[in-house]
Formats: structure tokens, sequence, C-alpha cells
């Protein structure tokens, strides 16, 4: 559905701008990786990055928290991606990037 698609491309936004942001803090040369696959009506995406890593991921994925305020992020990044996608994952250390992986039924209403 169109609400689907919408849903999707907001956590894929929110995934890919956290990577940029966060992950490589803004330097120039940096990549993040993405992978979508569709089996049996859900959809599961993974977002990749070799960045500086989440040093504390349950604190990340609290409501309002960014370590980067005077960049005015809201920290609601990770709050988007639970609300929008009936899973998520993420496996993080200091120093050793960031893996994001979501899935989501689609089409259900459809049937």
């Amino acid at each position: 559905t169109l609400e689907e698609v919408d849903d999707i491309k907001t956590v894929v936004s929110e995934a890919v701008t956290n990577a940029i942001v966060h992950g490589y803090e803004q330097k120039e040369n940096y990549k993040v990786f993405l992978q979508c696959e569709i089996v049996n009506q859900t959809i599961q995406i993974t977002i990749m990055d070799y960045g500086v890593g989440i040093e504390d991921v349950e604190k990340a994925k609290e409501p309002m928290f960014t370590t980067k305020p005077h960049m005015n992020r809201s920290g609601m990044g990770f709050t988007f991606m639970e609300a929008f996608m009936d899973e998520l994952h993420v496996k993080s250390g200091k120093h050793s990037g960031t893996t994001v992986m979501m899935k989501k039924k689609i089409g259900v209403n459809n049937l």
C-alpha cells in the first residue's frame, strides 16, 4: 500500500542518515550498504556501515536521545524505525560499524 511504502521510505531515510551523520560523522568518504528482499510478504531491509559504531545501542534507541544536539538532531530515528516496522535489530559496537535490520509484513490487507 502507499502507507507501507511511505513507512519504508521513512525508516530507510532515517537509517541511512544516521549512518552518515553519526557513523561517519559527515566525513567525505563513506559507504552505506543497503540490502532489501521480500519473502512471503515480509520485506527485510538491512543497512550497514563501517563507521564509528554505537557504544550503547539501548541508550541510542531511547526516544529523544541524541549525541548531536548541536546539529538539531531529534533523537527519534530508532523510535520511528520501531514504530513503522514489525521488527528492528541493531548490531553495533564502538569502532565496529553498525548493522540495522528491519522487517515488515506487507500487502496483508490486499489478500
